[in-house]
């Protein structure tokens, strides 16, 4: 074998490994991802003699609440989505309607890349919460969903007790908070559009009534769909224990073919 042919198989075996690590290290920096807002703690922990800091992200909690078709939604009937979130009522006379029909345009989006791209799966999963539950009944939001042409298949008009909505919004979305003119706690009433990762960590806030804001909401839907599960392992984590067993049995197949080839030369010219 020539020193051309040995250069070959060494590019060949190494290349690929050391691009690996090239990407498992560098890789998940490349793109900017959509920042985690809310922590409930932080755990120190020792792994592999390394002091490390386990940030405990604030989770959306269970709720049960009521949408246009009567329908009890809860955060387990939504595993694995992604939530845009937002607040309405239906007896609004300015924000609400404008809002709507923004939100409206982007699960229309959504619905013409899911059938090129996804199949039957649904990317993403549109939450408005009624802030005046007394008078928005499951009829008022049926009539409110009818005006806009609302795809009920993956978008829930919600109503409930007032307390449990509000707690969501004020406790868990921390509205108060996000709202530069601050938000009212006996009636909130507010253009922002939250974003929620699939383990249901609040992702991002929008201004639901500027189409910039509403675009860059659309990008961070679909890196949060491509996000990897920090939980869950790389598929190629499992073989890295063998992995100098790949790399050595092709050498030493090589090696031997080599000195097999070289023996039988020999063997030809002493015949």
């Amino acid at each position: 074998m020539t020193k051309s042919a040995w250069l070959g198989l060494t590019i060949a075996l190494f290349v690929p490994v050391i691009c690996y690590y090239i990407v498992s290290g560098f890789g998940e920096g490349a793109v900017n991802m959509p920042r985690r807002y809310f922590d409930d703690s932080v755990v120190t922990k020792v792994v592999n003699g390394k002091t490390i800091n386990d940030t405990i992200w604030h989770r959306i909690p269970h709720f049960e609440l009521t949408n246009q078709l009567a329908q009890t939604i809860t955060p387990d009937s939504l595993n694995g989505k992604i939530w845009v979130v937002s607040t309405f009522f239906t007896h609004c006379p300015n924000i609400c309607p404008g809002l709507t029909r923004n939100i409206k345009k982007l699960q229309k989006s959504f619905e013409n890349r899911k059938r090129k791209k996804y199949g039957d799966t649904s990317l993403v999963y549109f939450i408005s919460l009624t802030v005046d539950p007394a008078r928005d009944s499951v009829e008022a939001l049926k009539k409110w969903a009818d005006r806009f042409y609302v795809n009920s298949d993956n978008w829930s008009l919600l109503t409930g007790p007032k307390k449990d909505i509000y707690s969501l919004l004020l406790n868990d979305f921390r509205l108060s908070a996000q709202d530069g003119e601050g938000v009212d706690s006996n009636f909130i009433h507010t253009e922002k559009v939250m974003l929620v990762d699939k383990n249901r960590v609040v992702r991002g806030f929008y201004n639901g009534l500027d189409s910039l804001d509403m675009g860059r909401l659309a990008g961070d839907i679909g890196k949060l769909y491509l996000e990897r599960d920090r939980k869950k392992p790389s598929i190629f984590r499992a073989y890295l224990p063998i992995l100098p067993l790949l790399v050595a049995v092709p050498v030493i197949v090589f090696v031997v073919m080599y000195f097999l080839g070289r023996s039988r030369k020999k063997t030809e010219l002493l015949a």
